[in-house]
């Protein structure tokens, strides 16, 4: 609540006297030469009920002060702000006010713990499925990296027992050949020592 004027800022605070049975107990003050900020508990005891209904209503009024004359030094209130916190409000309703305390707030904590939980679970497991990740995924480079290894080490076999296969090759070609020519010069002299028999005779 705002109002402006010294004659409304007295208005108000008329209608604060009525509502109240006692004066406001002040907890703080600040006040930096302009400003002033007042905490307050108002005790609200309207007259027109008993006098054990009574509601502690926490409340900040802030008085905003400028000087009447230029240079006079003296101030005077040109505003005034009233403002009260929703949980002041029902905190000064009894039956509200136990409702809000062992019902609802602890409904709102178990409501927020059990959510922190399930968070938290998440994270973890989250966190966990990293960690299998790039385990998989390291233990899937090692083995393209010793399957790169085996396949390069077969390709060297494969070589080697290709040239070797090709020297074994030449080898029991030469050997053959080396028999051929052995077998069909014997032969020629086998025959031409026939021949030469038949001659004689």
């Amino acid at each position: 609540m705002s109002t402006e004027g010294v004659l409304n800022i007295q208005y108000v605070y008329t209608v604060w006297q009525a509502l109240n049975r006692e004066e406001p107990k002040i907890t703080n003050i600040v006040f930096d030469g302009n400003t002033a900020v007042v905490h307050m508990i108002q005790t609200l005891s309207p007259r027109i009920f008993p006098s054990f209904v009574r509601l502690h209503v926490p409340s900040i009024t802030t008085l905003h002060f400028r000087e009447t004359e230029q240079d006079s030094g003296l101030l005077k209130i040109y505003r005034q702000e009233d403002s009260w916190t929703l949980e002041g409000l029902i905190q000064s309703v009894p039956l509200i006010s136990f409702w809000y305390n062992h019902v609802l707030r602890v409904m709102m904590g178990k409501l927020v713990t059990t959510t922190g939980d399930l968070l938290d679970a998440a994270i973890q497991h989250a966190h966990k499925m990293s960690l299998r990740g790039r385990e998989i995924q390291r233990l899937g480079r090692d083995l393209a990296i010793e399957n790169m290894e085996k396949l390069e080490e077969y390709r060297s076999n494969l070589h080697e027992n290709y040239l070797e296969g090709i020297r074994g090759w030449r080898e029991n070609y030469i050997e053959d050949d080396e028999l051929d020519h052995h077998y069909a010069k014997e032969t020629q002299t086998i025959m031409d020592g026939g021949g030469m028999m038949l001659l004689r005779d």
